[in-house]
């Protein structure tokens, strides 16, 4: 992880995996960015109990939320280009860092 600066969450994540989940995150080198693919990973999905996270923001922030339950490869596409557009817009410190 310490050399990604790419998350990509994809499926149900559980309140056990979480905290392993944030650790990666923060073991990541800056910039970094994160995408929530699907219901599960962004809303808990249709699962209901005790166990799931009712979605990854809880615990990482998320940059791209990319809908559906499977989402579509056209909705994929179109998070990887918002995703694209947020990163040429975005004024990260250590990207517009003299060198």
């Amino acid at each position: 992880p310490r050399q990604s600066d790419l998350l990509m969450v994809v499926g149900t994540i559980t309140h056990k995996q979480a905290p392993v989940l944030r650790k990666v995150y923060e073991q990541m080198c800056e910039p970094k960015w994160v995408m929530a693919f699907g219901a599960c990973a962004t809303s808990g999905g249709f699962y209901q109990n005790y166990a799931t996270l009712l979605g990854v923001d809880r615990i990482v922030p998320v940059d791209v939320y990319i809908p559906g339950c499977p989402p579509r490869p056209e909705m994929v596409i179109d998070g990887i280009m918002k995703l694209q557009d947020k990163i040429a817009h975005e004024r990260h410190p250590i990207l517009t860092k003299a060198f």
